[in-house]
């Protein structure tokens, strides 16, 4: 009995070690290849020395309202949910809900105190 498993375990590993080897395309390079893309990958970043420090902060606020905005959603979500649990629990389980709604609370000053505290940064920073 193990050895008609171990057979076909053997058999299915062998399967698929031909199936991977048979569509995988592994292009090698030369030391010296590999070397001068390098090289090239340096040399480019060293000319583009110039960063444009108002279209970095511009992105990041993007994206810290993106995520804020994510996290709005989730908050509300979680909130609904946590608010229809609690009307429909007894007595106990609105004394677990209520300490969990700690931990909602702590969430969504962590979501939302995140975003303030980064515009702050930005508004500081900009100042030099």
């Amino acid at each position: 009995m193990k050895n008609k498993v171990l057979g076909k375990l053997l058999m299915a590993v062998i399967l698929l070690y031909v199936l991977i080897s048979a569509f995988s395309n592994v292009k090698a390079i030369t030391l010296k290849e590999m070397e001068a893309k390098a090289n090239n990958f340096i040399n480019a970043g060293a000319a583009n020395q110039n960063i444009n420090y108002n279209n970095v902060t511009k992105e990041f606020s993007d994206l810290g309202q993106i995520l804020t905005m994510i996290g709005a959603g989730v908050m509300v979500g979680i909130t609904t949910y946590m608010g229809i649990k609690y009307l429909t629990a007894g007595p106990e389980a609105q004394a677990k809900l209520k300490v969990q709604l700690i931990g909602v609370v702590v969430s969504g000053m962590v979501i939302f105190g995140a975003y303030y505290i980064w515009k702050i940064v930005l508004k500081i920073v900009s100042t030099f």
